[in-house]
């Protein structure tokens, strides 16, 4: 095993499963936890597993379970596959030590991955990891390593115990987490409006939380798709963007709902189909619910909206025109938590589909995201003379304007990825076409401010071999214009 293989990106290690992603390399990567929760006084209060569907997760848990079980660590097993935000929530609601995930959230099915969330219920800080792959590095490193997790075959059966050994305790119960999210929204309108919706839940963690919360609990009778374990996803990505909701698009317009929810295969993402077919966009949807919480008045003057430097600028007019103040942090929930650990942030969103808000877990949660769009849908019905989220979404931009974005994702050479973004970062002061770049942001790739207020994004993602490039413009002809720009300087840099 090579420590230095294994990197926590924006959000957890991921990798191949058989290839990198191994029993033996993740047992790797708990020991170096266990070693940093007890060099940081974090041993006692035992960690909580959780799992998604894809391959072996389950393996893997228990796996991760019989490591920290051996280690003198009390482990808090998941009986059943569940939502990251959930996990992260357990963390919080049985004050534990923190709580490890297994999976590799919208990657392809031949991925899986691991998170480490704190104790605090939120993605690990830089310097957390940093301790963690510091450790990883010193713990593969040794000639004769003695991974006593790896002394576990992977279906559990254990072939050396030490000491300390804490009994597996297995957890069904998550009523707490379900009666959390229904005090972030408004229950009795919901009931009451009763909105005709589908929710397609990907094959994925939600397959039976999110069908519970809607019908079960709110007792809407809503039209469930791929609720059923599928390692390979119907052979399509998890991820709830548009191009991968075709299924759910039908299934509106077909039987005039009034909305469909989406979730990615561990539902911290979300993604959402009104009944005119119309896709609304992370980047739209958080506009839409820092709007309506504005509306509404479920705001206190002093809170805050906090956004990705990847997310809309939709987000600073709303909170201009309304006195909020808001603030833009690197791309990764991580960041968006520090805030929400540090101030009053009313609502915390990231293009990629992530979003939480004053009052819960510093997590993103795609639940939650949903359930707040079904309240807003059936406030639409009850107070307004329209229907559709998108309808609303006018009205938001005839006060604000139309913002036009768009993220490409372009398959890079490694060995060209930083020349493309150092070109990015030398075009202060320069014109793109006629119009001159005002400023250039570094601190997270290459962020290009223009003078009328359109920008381009460049960054290396930090999940996947690509280069992401973000473009908003308020003008469409010169939206259409700067694509045609950034895919023929990313192509001419490669050498295509």
């Amino acid at each position: 095993m090579d420590g230095s293989n294994i990197k926590f990106g924006t959000d957890g290690w991921r990798a191949v499963i058989a290839e990198d992603f191994t029993f033996a390399n993740l047992g790797a990567v708990i020991k170096a936890v266990i070693k940093y929760l007890n060099e940081n006084g974090f041993s006692e209060r035992g960690v909580f597993i959780g799992y998604d569907n894809r391959f072996l997760s389950e393996d893997f848990a228990k796996f991760c379970a019989d490591c920290f079980s051996r280690s003198g660590i009390k482990p808090y097993l998941s009986a059943v596959s569940v939502p990251t935000p959930l996990t992260a929530f357990m963390a919080v609601d049985l004050r534990l030590s923190g709580s490890i995930m297994i999976t590799a959230s919208h990657n392809p099915a031949k991925y899986n991955g691991v998170k480490f969330i704190p104790h605090y219920g939120g993605p690990a800080e830089d310097n957390i990891t940093g301790q963690i792959e510091a450790s990883l590095k010193e713990i593969t490193g040794k000639k004769n390593n003695d991974i006593s997790c790896i002394q576990t075959a992977y279906n559990g059966t254990v072939i050396k115990k030490e000491a300390a050994v804490k009994e597996i305790e297995y957890i069904s119960d998550f009523s707490g987490y379900k009666k959390k999210l229904l005090s972030l929204v408004d229950p009795a309108l919901i009931r009451k409006m009763r909105p005709a919706i589908a929710v397609d839940t990907m094959f994925g963690a939600s397959s039976v939380l999110m069908p519970e919360i809607l019908n079960d609990i709110l007792g809407l009778k809503a039209a469930v798709l791929n609720d059923f374990r599928d390692v390979l996803f119907g052979g399509r990505l998890p991820d709830p963007s548009e191009k991968n909701l075709s299924c759910l698009r039908n299934a509106v317009i077909e039987n005039n709902f009034d909305l469909g929810i989406a979730l990615d295969g561990d539902a911290d993402r979300f993604g959402a189909i009104d009944r005119k077919g119309y896709f609304i966009s992370p980047n739209n949807a958080i506009a839409l619910i820092l709007n309506y919480f504005l509306e509404t008045g479920r705001f206190e003057k002093t809170d805050i909206a906090v956004r990705t430097v990847a997310t809309t600028h939709l987000i600073d007019e709303i909170c201009g025109k309304n006195n909020i103040g808001f603030k833009e942090t690197p791309v990764g929930f991580k960041y968006i938590c520090r805030e929400m650990l540090n101030g009053n942030v009313l609502i915390g969103g990231e293009e990629s589909g992530g979003l939480s808000i004053k009052g819960h877990i510093p997590e993103k949660d795609g639940l939650l995201a949903c359930l707040i769009l079904l309240e807003i849908q059936a406030y639409l019905k009850k107070y307004r003379n329209y229907s559709f989220l998108s309808d609303y979404l006018e009205e938001i931009y005839r006060q604000y304007g139309n913002f036009y974005n768009i993220r490409l994702d372009v398959d890079v050479h490694s060995e060209k990825k930083g020349k493309i973004i150092e070109y990015f970062l030398n075009l202060e002061g320069k014109s793109i076409g006629k119009t001159r770049v005002e400023k250039v942001i570094d601190n997270d790739g290459a962020k290009v401010l223009l003078e009328n207020k359109s920008w381009i994004l460049i960054r290396a993602s930090g999940t996947e071999p690509l280069i992401r490039c973000y473009i908003e413009s308020k003008d469409k002809s010169f939206f259409l214009q700067l694509q045609d720009w950034a895919k023929h300087v990313i192509s001419t840099i490669q050498g295509v």
